[in-house]
């Protein structure tokens, strides 16, 4: 059994949860316990760190942060519990593409546990057909980090209306998209509390990665490391040009793109 420092940052503004596991991250050394970034981030819209805000709906009325790990446009807000797996690249799987893998392990047997039965397709994990979280990864410094949430409750117009999207019809189809594409725990189960959350997931850290989750808290050092990441992470984002030209990507299966010759929202299946 690993020791593996819990770190439980409670409620947070958006910046500081990502400046948080980005730091940590950065302040490893080769030989360091495994981490687990652990807490609630209030709303906002967050972008991968390939994303410019020409993702984004001009009149957006929630903070957004560019996150230093790759993936999509998702939205954070208190009715998701996100957390970041940070460890050396040492303890990581070789190969980048294996990462998912390994460090949604533990994510999947929590949801088991509460007798959700979810699957992960790629970095994504799934439940009854339809996505209920994604997850973003990176190599910070001298350390593998991989961030994913659960999503207890999840508000389909509020993203919706975030986003860029060429005309009103397109938002409405969009939203109601959403809802073919994305679930949330709650549309399944009642949500468990943080707490019995927390310590299931900890039980599940133990028995899928071997890893003995105590509570910590940052060091000096990495104090300052977080702090440089804040100052990196509130610096003006560019306009970028668009992940997916023309639409969104919902899930692995569904884009949402407008028809180029009619102006209709369609509903297209990709790679599943």
């Amino acid at each position: 059994m690993r020791p593996a420092r819990w770190i439980d940052l409670g409620v947070v503004d958006p910046i500081a949860f990502h400046a948080a596991y980005a730091g940590l991250a950065e302040a490893q050394g080769p030989d360091a316990d495994p981490l687990v970034v652990w807490g609630r981030a209030r709303a906002h819209l967050c972008l991968g760190q390939s994303q410019g805000r020409c993702e984004l709906d001009d009149a957006i009325e929630v903070p957004v942060v560019r996150r230093p790990l790759g993936g999509g446009a998702v939205w954070v807000d208190e009715d998701q519990l996100s957390y970041a797996i940070v460890a050396p690249l040492g303890l990581a799987p070789l190969r980048h593409a294996d990462w998912y893998g390994w460090a949604l392990a533990p994510a999947i047997a929590t949801f088991r546990a509460f007798r959700l039965e979810v699957e992960r397709r790629a970095e994504d994990l799934w439940l009854a057909r339809r996505k209920i979280a994604g997850s973003g990864a990176a190599t910070i410094g001298r350390c593998a980090v991989v961030a994913s949430s659960f999503m207890l409750r999840f508000p389909r117009a509020r993203f919706a209306a975030s986003v860029a999207t060429p005309d009103p019809g397109f938002r409405t189809a969009l939203q109601a998209a959403l809802g073919t594409a994305m679930t949330d725990w709650s549309s399944h189960a009642v949500p468990p509390d943080e707490d019995s959350l927390g310590a299931a997931f900890r039980v599940a850290l133990r028995d899928t990665l071997g890893w003995n989750a105590i509570a910590s808290s940052p060091a000096t050092g990495e104090c300052a490391a977080i702090e440089t990441w804040r100052e990196e992470l509130a610096a003006p984002i560019e306009a970028g040009r668009p992940r997916v030209a023309g639409g969104i990507k919902l899930n692995a299966a569904l884009t949402l793109r407008r028809d180029a010759r009619t102006g209709a929202a369609r509903l297209e299946r990709t790679t599943a």
